[in-house]
Formats: structure tokens, sequence, C-alpha cells
């Protein structure tokens, strides 16, 4: 029982280190975006990757 015990915690203190690896990657790649916006905005470029998100309002 005791193994199990063991096993159950070490599963979840990965689970829970690969939560929080995911979650400060999402973050790191948001920041990276909007650094990189602010970098293309203070240069007077536009987003070359704008057009692709853009919808039509219908």
């Amino acid at each position: 029982m005791q193994l199990w015990l063991i096993l159950g915690l070490v599963a979840l203190v990965i689970a829970g280190a690969s939560l929080i690896v995911v979650l400060e990657d999402r973050r790191a790649a948001r920041r990276a975006a909007l650094q990189r916006r602010a970098r293309l905005a203070r240069l007077g470029e536009v987003d070359p990757l704008a057009p692709g998100r853009l919808h039509v309002e219908r």
C-alpha cells in the first residue's frame, strides 16, 4: 500500500510540474508576441501575420 501511495504522490508532483511548465510556456509566448507587436509598431511596420487573423464581418 505504501508503494502505491508513493507512486501516486510522485505522479501528482510530475503532473503539477508539467502543468506549471505548460502555463509558463504559454505566458512566455504571449509576452514574446506582445513584444514583437510593440517592436513592429515602434518601427512603423505592419504585422505581416495580421491579414491571416482578420475575419469578414457579415
